[in-house]
């Protein structure tokens, strides 16, 4: 399977069996999912599909800066969250993603 962007799994109308194949590829251990949980994925995929790069960083932001208020947020969820997450992307994508957990660690996000 292409490595793609979230902005490309809504566009082709992904199966809640093909998301549940792709994270099996990237040796991701998601189990049984429910389907609640594969419909939230597609909902927010729908979301923030259409927005810029400034747009996406801004809401980044504000939901870092409220977990981290509220404790849902921390570095080991981001470090857990990028091991998971990586395998499915291009090395730019990867590199990107890096870098902006990079980012968030250091407090500039």
């Amino acid at each position: 399977m292409a490595k793609r962007d979230l902005r490309s799994f809504k566009k082709k109308g992904l199966t809640s069996e093909e998301i549940k194949t792709a994270a099996q590829k990237a040796n991701i251990k998601i189990g049984d999912v429910p389907e609640e949980q594969i419909h939230s994925m597609e909902e927010t995929i729908s979301k923030y599909q259409n927005k810029s790069e400034n747009e996406l960083m801004s809401d980044l932001e504000r939901m870092i800066r409220e977990g981290r208020k509220n404790g849902t947020f921390s570095d080991e969820m981001l470090d857990a969250f990028v091991k998971n997450v990586g395998p499915m992307l291009d090395s730019a994508q990867r590199k990107r993603l890096d870098t902006i957990a990079q980012m968030i660690k250091n407090k500039q996000i």
